[in-house]
């Protein structure tokens, strides 16, 4: 059953699309279906297809199928296009020099994507080939599979003056702050009301989870140094001000493991079709000869 999308160019847009079961659009699913019509002839849904596999990358198509904006846009674009080639083959642009050149220039880079397609799907490794270059991967880059040292921790900032001139009072409040909070007072309660920090105020000073080198080094340094979860910090002066930090976790560093197969699979499989698609790229690089 199809459904007739408004249409955005009354003149000659006419797009249907499949209807699934829960109402939201689809692809076509006949490559023969006519999805657009016009005074340029048809655009069917194989055409409309194949530019979406061109243009959009895997993993977002079925997002942009389920959108009959985006599928609505996009048959737009391409007919207009069609449009006005035929409007340039009816004043023969197409036999100008230009236009013949423009024309061998498109076939090539057409003919040359096609063939690369071909060289990805022959680029496929088999599954033993996919698990022993996991291993010389793990081998040669056991870094990668570390899990680094973490830390979660909650703040309560309190500003300084850009001329610092306040640094002093500031610093007498960071440490009443801190009194009070060693007293009982509860810290996601004092960094809503009190934390200069916008971003995590509202969480209670929540600055979630975090690896070395993500924070400036005066408060990375007090983070990692605190050694159980509840831990408070000493005032903490950095260009923001001065912080009182809490640490809510501590997550080690792990020793590097040999990854899940089936975990690393998709980027393996990637990366090893990307190493044999350059290695082809050299090679006809290395034939061409240019003059």
């Amino acid at each position: 059953m199809f459904k007739w999308v408004q249409r955005c160019q009354p003149v000659w847009l006419a797009a249907a699309f499949l209807v699934v079961g829960n109402g939201a659009m689809a692809q076509p699913s006949s490559p023969s279906a006519v999805v657009v019509n016009g005074p340029a002839g048809p655009l069917t849904a194989g055409e409309l297809d194949f530019v979406v596999r061109e243009r959009i990358p895997a993993d977002k198509r079925a997002e942009f199928w389920s959108s009959p904006e985006q599928v609505t846009r996009l048959a737009t674009g391409v007919y207009a296009q069609r449009v006005m080639a035929a409007d340039a083959a009816k004043e023969k642009l197409d036999q100008s020099p230009q236009g013949q050149t423009y024309l061998k220039l498109s076939r090539d880079r057409a003919m040359a994507e096609l063939l690369m397609q071909e060289r990805v799907k022959a680029a496929v490794p088999s599954e033993e080939a996919q698990k022993a270059f996991a291993q010389s991967e793990y081998k040669a880059k056991p870094e990668r599979f570390t899990t680094p040292e973490e830390v979660h921790v909650r703040h309560i900032l309190l500003p300084v003056a850009k001329d610092g001139s306040d640094a002093a009072a500031v610093k007498a409040k960071a440490e009443a702050l801190l009194a009070e909070l060693r007293k009982g007072a509860n810290f996601e309660e004092l960094a809503k009301t009190r934390s200069g920090d916008p971003g995590s105020a509202s969480k209670g000073g929540d600055l979630g989870v975090f690896t070395r080198g993500r924070m400036v080094p005066e408060f990375e340094k007090a983070a990692f140094a605190m050694t159980k979860p509840g831990q408070l910090s000493e005032p903490v002066k950095t260009q923001f001000g001065y912080h009182v930090i809490r640490v809510d976790d501590i997550r080690d560093a792990k020793a590097p493991e040999p990854p899940k197969f089936e975990d690393i699979k998709p980027q393996l499989v990637q990366q090893m079709e990307q190493q044999k698609l350059a290695k082809y790229q050299e090679e006809l690089r290395a034939k061409a000869k240019v003059e």
